[in-house]
């Protein structure tokens, strides 16, 4: 009676499963290859049969997959709702910053309104001023006309 031997990839091929899933589960049931087929590692037909009984239960396999569809499903609308909350929320603060504009223009035309006046109320403070000074100034030159010139020239 002869031995029949497996690579990892002979016995991905008769169970379906991937390489990988075949490498991990010798590796964590600490299966140790039985011989060497060049550089490849082979297992005895136990091997073969022990990994279909732990993973006989591949009909179960698509419920997994159906519940993990399902939670990801529920995430997906948890995220969309999420979503909308934070547009309505972003609407909102558009809402207000539009408004702070508005408020913002209003301030500066009223301000830009205020500011000619101002400057007239300034201009005629220093222009009441400046009359003032002028006729100061032109009361003293009438004094010294009302004079003879010779008062100027001596004094008298």
């Amino acid at each position: 009676m002869s031995k029949k031997f497996y690579t990892v990839a002979d016995i991905a091929k008769n169970t379906g499963y991937n390489r990988s899933t075949i490498t991990r589960w010798l590796a964590k049931h600490k299966i140790k290859n039985a011989q060497m087929k060049g550089n490849a590692p082979v297992y005895s037909a136990q091997v073969l049969e022990d990994f279909k009984k732990a993973h006989d239960n591949k009909d179960t396999k698509p419920d997994a997959k159906e519940a993990l569809m399902q939670e990801k499903d529920a995430r997906i609308k948890a995220l969309s709702e999420e979503v909308e909350f934070l547009k309505s929320q972003l609407a909102i603060k558009d809402q207000q910053i539009d408004t702070a504009n508005r408020l913002a223009d209003q301030a500066q035309k009223l301000n830009l309104a205020d500011k000619p006046q101002l400057m007239h109320k300034d201009s005629d403070e220093t222009s009441s001023e400046k009359l003032d000074s002028d006729k100061k100034t032109d009361d003293q030159s009438n004094k010294k006309t009302d004079k003879h010139w010779y008062s100027w020239i001596f004094g008298k």
